[in-house]
């Protein structure tokens, strides 16, 4: 082997290509995802140690270094497959792995700078790793957003999406909706702060942002002493109906009697 040829094999000029595919282009929380690893030989002969893929999960963090911030993606796996063992990826072949990996049950939701990927990588001694990644868009579990769609549809709320939020401390899915006019005299929103359980119940909390009437109201507003919790439990039977649909008269009933007694307590 020439040295230009070493080279080439060392930095992967020319060498092997890795593709992800996956089934679907959107996935929702707990989702199992599948799809196809394509791995097309480069110009030459590549053993390859392993072939593995990793689930993974970023988002973004502020560092300091006492002078300046700075801002860095930040990773963490969450599942490995085994593709396959030693081997030699011959030059101008071609390979094909199938996969199946299973998001948590309260993933992150994805955005612009955080969400999930899946990273494929062939461990090549001596010489650069030919690797191959595809993000992930993960949404809501079904679950939750039929609760948001029941809140919608039943209770004429509207959902601010830009207030659509994952909480990292908690796992939670937070959503804010904004009150119909008959009840923006009492509310300012009600926020859904859900997760879903391993029997397909969602547990969560009910934030009602009550309207300030008074001086009083105001400086509780002032430290968000204007919200009231309340608990929220929905099985579920009560999130679906036989046919698979929101049941939206059982979630609306919950909610409603809920901030029924909330507003009821304030007069």
């Amino acid at each position: 082997m020439g040295f230009l040829e070493s080279v080439k094999q060392t930095f992967n000029i020319a060498g092997t290509e890795v593709c992800v595919q996956t089934e679907d282009d959107v996935y929702s929380q707990c989702d199992v995802v599948t799809g196809k690893i394509l791995i097309q030989g480069g110009q030459y002969d590549q053993d390859v140690q392993s072939i593995r893929l990793e689930l993974k999960e970023f988002w973004t963090e502020a560092r300091s270094t006492g002078k300046s911030t700075t801002t860095v993606t930040v990773y963490k796996t969450h599942e490995t497959v085994d593709l396959a063992g030693a081997g030699t990826i011959e030059r101008q072949s071609e390979h094909s792995y199938e996969f199946e990996v299973r998001l948590p049950p309260n993933a992150r939701v994805s955005t612009k700078s955080t969400g999930w990927l899946l990273k494929v990588r062939l461990d090549v001694p001596k010489a650069i790793d030919p690797s191959g990644d595809v993000k992930l868009t993960v949404e809501p579990a079904e679950e939750l957003l039929a609760i948001v769609q029941a809140c919608e549809s039943s209770l004429r709320f509207e959902e601010s999406l830009r207030h659509r939020r994952w909480d990292a401390k908690t796992s939670a899915t937070h959503f804010r909706l904004l009150p119909p006019d008959v009840l923006k005299s009492e509310l300012d929103y009600l926020r859904l702060e859900l997760m879903l359980g391993d029997d397909g119940s969602v547990n969560g909390t009910l934030v009602f942002d009550l309207q300030e009437k008074s001086i009083g109201d105001y400086f509780k507003a002032l430290l968000n002493r204007d919200q009231v919790k309340r608990p929220l439990h929905l099985t579920r039977e009560q999130i679906f109906t036989n046919r698979g649909d929101p049941n939206s008269q059982a979630i609306s009933k919950v909610i409603g009697d809920a901030m029924q007694e909330v507003v009821q307590e304030r007069r």
